[in-house]
């Protein structure tokens, strides 16, 4: 997991809802919305469920430490997002403690290797970069009015690309995969394939040569300004979860409705509403 820095997440809460409208303008759908599409459920019968899981989101001291307003920004999306939710009083143990006590249903909590969400009554765990990957493929198939049958590039094969090229797989996509480590593509490739059991995965060598090739990107990855103004094409379609951001602020520029990217929200939103399905699941 990639450290957030403070300049990273401090815009967050005050540009929530005009962060939803734009993501309206460029999928059609909302955060919760594509959280809901990344996640396989309808979101009027999500809605109409009236779920009401509390959260607490706990502060955690470890490695190099509580990042400011992180706790807090996550809190203020949950809250967006319809959740009840609230940041502990305490760090760590402490705060652990005193979500079991308040009874809270789920924790969310970060150190600098993981950033997770816990239901403590179904004992599941949601880590943010599988939900991340899923969330932005969700975006990207939304972009595309359909991703079913088209070639997607997926650059970065950690667990953020991985489980997006996994999601996209599942949708019918064929998927393409590059990173400058091919043992990493090689293992996304033989894991995804097993198990959609599909032949529609390929992996690519040159940058260039794949970009060029492909209408549809998933940027997953921690590399800055790997797409410049001169790899963009006018019908290219990007979703970018990486951080920093892999597209330069020329192409960004010259995408522009066509670019989704942010540092938490739609990780967090596919968190919240994983954990309420499992709910779901578990109450049926």
């Amino acid at each position: 997991m990639t450290r957030l820095q403070p300049d990273d997440i401090c815009h967050i809460t005050p540009s929530l809802a005009d962060y939803n409208r734009n993501l309206e303008i460029k999928t059609g759908r909302s955060l919760l919305g594509i959280a809901c599409h990344a996640c396989g459920m309808d979101e009027k019968a999500f809605k109409n469920r009236q779920l009401d899981k509390s959260i607490c989101v706990v502060p955690v001291t470890a490695g190099l430490g509580i990042i400011s307003r992180f706790s807090d920004t996550v809190a203020a999306i949950l809250t967006f997002l319809g959740c009840r939710a609230a940041v502990a009083d305490q760090p760590d143990v402490a705060g652990v403690a005193h979500a079991f006590a308040i009874g809270y249903d789920a924790l969310m909590m970060a150190d600098d290797n993981r950033f997770m969400a816990i239901d403590l009554h179904a004992r599941q765990v949601i880590d943010n970069a599988d939900a991340t990957g899923r969330g932005f493929a969700a975006a990207l198939d939304l972009m595309a009015g359909g991703i079913r049958g088209r070639d997607v590039l997926v650059l970065g094969c950690g667990p953020v690309g991985a489980a997006g090229a996994d999601l996209l797989a599942s949708l019918g996509a064929r998927v393409a995969l590059l990173d400058k480590d091919r043992r990493a593509a090689e293992w996304v490739k033989e894991t995804v394939s097993g198990r959609y059991r599909t032949t529609d995965i390929t992996i690519e060598e040159d940058l260039e040569t794949a970009l060029s090739g492909h209408r549809f990107i998933l940027e997953a990855t921690p590399v800055p300004d790997i797409i410049t103004g001169t790899l963009v094409s006018p019908d290219m379609r990007v979703a970018a979860p990486g951080v920093p951001l892999g597209v330069s602020a020329e192409a960004a520029a010259m995408l522009g409705p066509h670019l989704v990217h942010d540092t938490l929200e739609i990780g967090v939103a596919v968190m919240a509403v994983s954990l309420f399905c499992e709910s779901i699941r578990i109450n049926r």
